[in-house]
């Protein structure tokens, strides 16, 4: 069996997409975990935020299930996991903050962000009822997002990879 050529394993890297919020309890995780449904090997969604909350919202959790989108595996983390030593550098960081990054390090995070959709965070909606409301309005909106405008760049990184040249986005420090 001949070992792969170094185009070949160009071709089988993964994209990489890091969605990011404050909380990283309900759009981040509906982000990840509607871009990971897609089933497509080539492409990994993560999720983060600057203060994670202890749990998924039950309603992001909820509205998924309905969609039959599944939620193994989504809990809400640190972005500082992915500024480790040897740490995963995402192609593509979607900023999904509707806030504006104060901390140091958050800020410097934030300029590594290819797209920005600041969305309303269900997490930050008072009443129950309203919560679900926006939930499934955020939800529907980072649906139509990812099929349209994220698809898209992960597309072009994926030109990039597949003609060994380095992708248009910024590379982490």
């Amino acid at each position: 069996m001949t070992p792969p050529s170094v185009r070949d394993l160009f071709r089988m890297q993964t994209v990489d997409v890091l969605f990011l919020c404050e909380t990283n309890s309900a759009t981040s995780l509906m982000a990840e975990a509607l871009l990971n449904q897609r089933g497509d090997t080539r492409i990994r969604a993560f999720s983060a935020g600057s203060r994670p909350a202890a749990a998924m919202l039950p309603e992001a959790a909820q509205a998924l299930e309905q969609r039959a989108i599944p939620t193994d595996g989504l809990e809400p983390k640190s972005w500082t996991i992915f500024a480790l030593p040897g740490g995963l550098r995402p192609h593509i960081v979607v900023d999904l903050a509707t806030v504006t990054w104060t901390e140091p390090d958050c800020a410097r995070l934030a300029e590594y962000a290819t797209l920005r959709w600041p969305l309303r965070d269900p997490a930050l909606i008072e009443r129950k009822a309203d919560r679900r409301v926006v939930t499934e309005t955020v939800l529907n909106a980072l649906q139509t997002r990812i099929s349209g405008e994220l698809m898209r760049r992960i597309d072009s990184v994926r030109q990039a990879i597949d003609s060994e040249q380095p992708p248009a986005s910024k590379l982490w420090a």
